[in-house]
């Protein structure tokens, strides 16, 4: 019997790595073997929650005790750059979290590391384990509804001091340098990365963004990007200032005969004869989609191929998108996507 692909987790302060770290565990064939912070408390809960496992002084500790197979980042959006460099440098497959990093610039630095060192570079976002997303993409560009003609995206809540991000979390996402600015870097990411996805790379961004109530230190705290395609649009709103339900999170696709919206579990399809939408269940999707641990373990036995926003070329031009709607909100002129 193979023994478990070992994984080591280095940073724990991006609160998504508890959901990581639960996703990994879902897979028997995946063994979480030790976990590198500088926060004493986050260590301990993570001994609380993987039992065994060892807590090193430093990446490097780790690195070269266990050997892993692969690592689990975590940390800030620009320290995640450089772990992901050291772990590749070592023949580590590295899985990161969203939104890749803190610039382009960081995020084709992992690019690189990771080609050089020909390991898997994996993206992770928290929507891509929700089934109905795969379901709504895929019959928004079957050509069932028509032609999909806009992606609208809005990622909100009302900031994360808010809704219970732990300090550490709290912490760098308030700091330009190691997050990126604010609510921008933070959630225009996800739209980005499906407008990317389901449009391709878009011909210009326009971009606005502005502190409008957040009294910390912030570059922005609300931001809408606008993306034009040949024949289409993609429209993306990023907010921590939202103190409702309502604008939802998530995706709408706009199909000449269609909207159709992912809703996790479920999806809505809209139609001239049932404005009000139908609900239907979201079908399973592949085995190797319903957990972070089942789609490490199917790509990096080639079993599958990279898919969607988990694919790091789709992450890293979603990157690029931000980086221009970045610049155009500064300049008020609509940019290039490098």
């Amino acid at each position: 019997m193979p023994e478990p692909m070992r994984v080591v987790v280095l940073g724990l302060s991006h609160d998504h790595v508890w959901w990581n770290i639960a996703g990994l565990q879902k897979n028997p064939d995946i063994k979480i073997v030790g976990a590198w912070d500088p926060h004493s408390e986050l260590t301990a809960k993570f001994a609380a929650t993987v039992p065994g496992a060892e807590i090193g002084d430093d990446p490097h500790h780790l690195l070269h005790h266990h050997y892993p197979d692969a690592v689990l980042v975590c940390a800030s959006n620009a320290e995640s750059v450089h772990l992901v460099e050291d772990a590749a440098s070592h023949g580590c497959h590295c899985v990161v979290e969203k939104p890749m990093a803190n610039t382009l610039a960081g995020a084709d630095a992992m690019l690189k590391a990771a080609d050089e060192a020909g390991v898997k570079l994996i993206i992770n976002w928290p929507i891509c384990w929700e089934p109905s997303l795969w379901q709504a993409a895929d019959l928004a560009l079957s050509g069932k509804y028509g032609k999909l003609w806009q992606i609208r995206y809005r990622s909100a809540h009302n900031g994360p001091e808010n809704v219970g991000c732990s300090p550490y979390f709290v912490d760098w996402l308030y700091d330009e340098k190691r997050n990126g600015p604010g609510a921008f870097t933070d959630y225009t990411c996800y739209g980005a990365a499906v407008c990317r996805w389901l449009l391709g790379r878009p011909e210009k961004v326009a971009g606005y963004a502005a502190k409008l109530i957040k009294t910390q230190d912030t570059p922005a705290d609300n931001a809408v990007l606008l993306l034009s395609y040949a024949g289409a649009f993609g429209q993306i709103e990023a907010s921590w200032t939202q103190v409702s339900d309502t604008p939802r999170k998530g995706g709408a696709f706009h199909c000449e005969q269609a909207l159709i919206e992912p809703l996790g579990n479920s999806i809505c399809i809209a139609t001239a004869d049932n404005p009000g939408g139908e609900i239907i269940e979201a079908a399973a999707p592949a085995p190797h989609l319903a957990s972070l641990g089942h789609y490490l373990a199917a790509i990096v036995s080639e079993e599958a191929e990279p898919v969607g926003p988990l694919d790091p070329r789709i992450a890293r031009d979603a990157q690029a998108i931000m980086e221009a709607g970045w610049t155009a909100a500064q300049t008020g002129v609509a940019q290039p996507v490098a």
